[in-house]
């Protein structure tokens, strides 16, 4: 069998709107291919050699447009801020495990592809994301030389020892990538960003073009900055003068929680992600004890030094005037006896273990406390907890039980499941004698015996049996512990962020596609399903199957939530190497020792503390919102508008004068009864759709509310189900009798009213040239726009073979299109912006005349759905949250699974409670009805009995916002629903549907 290798969707909507935004960013600009020159020297050797740089004439003007434009189009405010006076910095922000690499990786294609720009440098802020950056290189490259006709590309990693690389990635013409830490070219800058003697990076070198020092030949290249986490690397002006050292032509910036957001181009906040399952959704499996007060439990909190003072503050259990106890903190200092700092606590005196304060120190990063019994705390530690020791087995326990249960389910989907620990020292893992052997730590044998005891005892045997799943006994093998290694190959701790760190990260990475492989007998990794890992390396390497995290780290530890949640987000992957998109699938587990609502409430602050503003709206918000003309065009918004709409809110008390969603608006929005001025009632439903989107929280399950959701038989045994799924499991197939004279009508209509296509700009640049001891540099002083008699000629492109590309429309068809447009003489001003357009109005004239020709027939019967498609097996939910609980015995599941709180789970309190609706069925994501625009699944079916006694069988589709009057619809969605109309309308079989936002008129929720 072929080992696992991970194969990429190259259509994941999220991220092609990440590329096009910097893509689209330098449309209409034309860019050069520059050269430069110089001697090499080789022993008594010199060779003429000729390097390869990006080139670019760029019209400020177009750049602000195109900028402007961009951030119209994803909703952000429009900003023109200046790097060394210019346009020069640009923003991406994507949530963690979204394929943030991904994106600038294909965007470098994209950026070559379009513009010819071959010289990249991707800056990261250490050796974790350099090793994640690099595996993805890797596991990418097969990808994406299918996607760009093997176009070929060198990466590499800036080492100083090895001067061949900087040399050929400027004497290459083909895309060139070098992957550099900041720490190895920011060191010879002052921390006021002021140039000091350099290192070797900085060191000119015979080897190199023209004597150049490696930094002046990457300079010469003008390369494509790309900045891996900003915020972690160019965070001082030490590390700006850096950056600026290596005269980008433009820098572009990636991450999920930026400090200084230049000019966005792209924003997918947390909401975004986890609201479009473009992520793992969050389960807290909460595991929590009273206080136990018996022995001897105390903890270092803090340790300050105050002039020639040492303090050390403690919590200790203090003995009140009643004889009991009480957990307190108090302040010591050396010499203290912790029996008088009790109120003489008897479980404190000398007999019974000698509690005094022997040392106590302020050192930075290695603050701690020793007693006379010799007894040794760092921050954060504590001893004779007897409750805290209880509660970390409890939560090996609990991550166990929920693995094997995960597994369970996962397993036939051909999905293995991983759980990973993190702990703060490797010595709770692994213990090393003096002779070199080593025995398992407290936290590795505490798994151990658990394991062995939960397989043992419980029913997992005979369950596993059932399903015909292997259930591994002996716990040894499963679990493995990834730390870094001293130079005796002993596991050590670790900050994370040292070069002995680098064999740490090395190790997950490459073991990647390993740990997600069933066992085969033959690589031990693939046995492994329980990772131990430092709490240190906390970001920079993930797995997209972990399932359960559990943090065994003190209280002290300053490892955040969001940095847990990190390792684990990415969507899980089965053997074939394919994502998983099930959002019931994708549930990351955190196994917690606090409360779920003090879980959710500390990973909300996180993201409010990374600058997410949940509750927010800006005048912004509403830019996107689609405005159909008198003509049947669409335009948008825009920002004027959306900022006319945010002023009335804000002028109505609405939204507070920071744009807090009040109270009042959200449950306006609820029940669809926002009040609007007039111009902006066409679009009300988009702007409610807008506000419930920005008022939402992050949705985090709570596991205690967490249910099975079971296949009710004696429901779906009813006579009126049995007739309403005869009717509804006949399966259709569709033919299409596209009207071509209507489709090349609606596509001249729609390209008469595109944005006119400008001719580019020339403009010219002016700069001083500075020669020294430190090398060759240039500062901008100025640039303007240069207007000639010349009409610049273009390499023209097929224009007719492009769009067929694109639209997948014959030749004859985009050829009629073309020559009735009369827009056609705009195509040699600017051939790229011309296609972009045109192809965007053929898709939308596509989607309008296609389901109005498309005929549907009845398969035969050996193709309908049986009712094995209704079948549900180990599928969880969780009440309040995603499920709701029907009063009635007339739904076909015991529990209804819901996406929108504010339409699907009002529908079905309403079908529930309906006295006429006698059953009914949230239909599941596998019934489904084929049309040319994608399958459709609609999303009720019931069967509503008059006061006659009569049936009647409907479907209805829900939208989200609207009414059932006008309910709100996208053109990809009206267009599959007009299909779903002649699908059930082809069956002739008494069926009516519908679309409907609430079962009755007036129902309130």
């Amino acid at each position: 069998m072929a080992d696992l290798q991970f194969r990429y969707a190259s259509d994941q909507s999220h991220q092609v709107q990440a590329i096009d935004a910097v893509v689209n960013l330098f449309q209409g600009q034309e860019f050069l291919s520059r050269e430069f020159s110089g001697n090499t020297s080789f022993g008594a050797q010199a060779t003429f050699a000729v390097g390869h740089a990006n080139g670019i004439r760029v019209s400020p003007r177009q750049l602000a447009d195109n900028l402007h434009g961009i951030q119209e189009e994803n909703c952000l405010a429009r900003t023109e801020e200046l790097t060394d006076g210019r346009l020069r910095d640009f923003t991406i922000e994507m949530e963690t495990g979204t394929g943030k690499t991904y994106v600038y990786i294909r965007s470098i294609y994209e950026l070559h592809k379009k513009y010819g720009l071959t010289k990249f440098i991707i800056v990261v802020p250490s050796v974790a994301i350099r090793e994640g950056v690099i595996k993805s290189f890797e596991s990418t490259k097969a990808h994406f030389e299918e996607l760009y006709d093997r176009t070929p590309l060198d990466v590499f990693v800036y080492d100083s020892k090895s001067m061949g690389a900087v040399g050929n990635f400027a004497l290459s013409s083909s895309i060139e990538v070098m992957i550099i830490n900041i720490q190895a070219f920011n060191k010879e800058f002052s921390k006021d960003g002021e140039e000091n003697k350099g290192n070797l990076f900085h060191r000119r070198s015979e080897r190199l073009i023209g004597g150049r020092s490696p930094r002046e030949l990457v300079a010469e290249c003008n390369p494509i900055v790309i900045i891996d986490e900003p915020q972690s690397v160019d965070n001082s002006k030490q590390a700006k003068a850096a950056i600026k050292s290596l005269n980008p032509l433009f820098v572009l910036r990636y991450s999920a929680t930026h400090k200084e957001p230049y000019n966005m181009l792209y924003r997918l906040t947390p909401v975004d992600a986890f609201d479009q399952h473009l992520v793992k959704g969050i389960c807290v499996d909460s595991v929590r004890s009273a206080e136990d007060l018996n022995g001897s439990y105390v903890k270092l909190d803090s340790v300050q030094a105050n002039g020639g003072s040492i303090k050390a503050k403690l919590t200790i259990d203090v003995r009140d005037k009643k004889g009991g106890q009480k957990r307190k903190s108090v302040t010591c200092a050396t010499g203290n006896d912790l029996f008088v700092k009790s109120n003489e606590n008897p479980d404190y005196e000398g007999v019974r273990g000698g509690w005094v304060i022997t040392n106590i120190s302020a050192q930075e990063g290695n603050e701690f406390i020793e007693f006379q019994n010799g007894e040794y705390l760092e921050v954060g530690e504590a001893v004779g907890n007897v409750a805290d020791e209880a509660v970390k087995r409890a939560q090996i326990r609990r991550t166990i039980i929920d693995h094997l249960q995960k597994q369970l389910e996962l397993y036939p989907l051909g999905i293995k499941v991983l759980s990973l620990f993190f702990i703060d020292k490797v010595e709770k893992y692994r213990v090393y004698n003096d002779d070199g052997s080593w025995s398992a730590g407290g936290y590795a044998r505490i798994f151990e015996e658990e394991y062995a005891d939960e397989v043992r005892h419980g029913s997992w045997r005979r369950r596993y049996e059932k399903k015909g799943v292997p259930l591994p006994i002996d716990p040894a093998p499963l679990h493995q512990g990834y730390f870094s290694m001293d130079g005796k190959g002993k596991m050590k701790d670790t900050s994370g962020t040292t070069a002995a760190d680098t064999s740490t990260f090395e190790a997950i990475m490459q073991s990647k596609e390993r740990l997600i492989s069933f066992p085969d007998g033959k690589d031990d990794v693939k046995d492994i399903s329980f990772i131990f890992s430092h709490s240190a390396l906390k970001e920079g390497w993930d797995n997209p199957n972990i399932f359960q995290i559990c943090t065994l780290v003190d209280s002290g530890n300053e490892f955040t939530k969001r940095q847990k949640i990190g390792r684990g987000l990415r969507l899980c992957v089965n053997q074939q190497g394919e994502r998983s998109h099930d959002p019931s699938v994708n549930v990351l587990t955190v196994i917690a020792n606090e409360s779920y609502d003090e879980f959710a409430r500390g990973l909300q602050k996180e993201f409010e503390k990374d600058g997410y503003k949940f509750g927010i709206l800006t005048p912004e918000s509403f830019t996107k919102i689609i405005v159909e003309k008198e003509n049947g065009d669409e335009e948008m918004l825009g920002f004027e508008g959306s900022k006319a709409l945010y002023e009335y809110f804000l002028d109505t008390g609405m939204v507070t004068e920071k744009g807090a969603i009040t109270p009042e608006l959200k449950h306006a929005v609820e029940y669809h009864i926002v009040e609007l001025p007039p111009e902006f009632e066409p679009v009300k439903e988009q702007v409610e759709a807008i506000i419930s989107n920005k008022a939402k929280k992050l949705v985090i399950k709570d596991k205690s509310n967490e249910v099975t959701v079971e296949l009710k038989k004696d429901v779906t045994d009813e006579p009126a189900f049995q007739e309403l799924w005869e009717k509804i499991r006949k399966r259709t197939r569709y033919e299409l009798e596209v009207d071509t004279d209507k489709l090349v009508e609606k596509a001249i209509e729609g390209i008469s009213h595109m944005p006119e296509v400008r001719p580019v700009e020339v403009i010219s640049s002016r700069a001083d040239l500075s020669i020294d001891e430190a090398g060759i540099d240039t500062s901008m002083t100025g640039t303007a726009i240069v207007k000639t008699s010349a009409i610049r000629a273009y390499d023209l492109p097929d224009p007719i073979w492009e769009l067929q590309d694109a639209v997948g429309l014959t030749r004859s068809t985009i050829k009629r299109i073309l020559e009735g447009c009369s827009r056609f003489d705009e195509f040699a001003i600017d051939p790229a912006t011309f296609l972009t357009q045109v192809a965007a109005k053929i898709d939308r004239a596509k989607l309008e005349v296609l389901s109005k020709g498309i005929k549907y027939t009845k398969l035969p019967e050996s193709d309908w759905y049986t009712m094995e498609v209704l079948e549900v097996e180990d599928l969880t939910a969780y009440l309040g949250q995603n499920a709701y609980e029907p009063k009635h015995n007339k739904s076909i599941y015991s529990y209804v699974v819901y996406d929108s709180s504010t339409v699907e789970r009002p529908f079905a309190y309403d079908l529930d409670m309906a006295e006429d609706v006698k059953v009914f069925a949230k239909l599941p994501n596998s019934f489904t009805i084929d049309t040319p625009v994608g399958s459709y699944n609609p999303d009720w079916a019931y069967v509503s009995e008059d006061e006659y006694g009569g049936k009647r069988v409907f479907f209805v589709v829900e939208t989200k916002g609207g009414g059932n009057i006008d309910p709100a619809t996208r053109p990809r969605e009206a267009a599959k629903i007009d299909c779903a109309r002649k699908h059930f309308a082809a069956l002739d079989d008494g069926v009516t549907y519908s679309v409907r936002t609430t079962y009755a008129v007036t129902s309130v929720w």
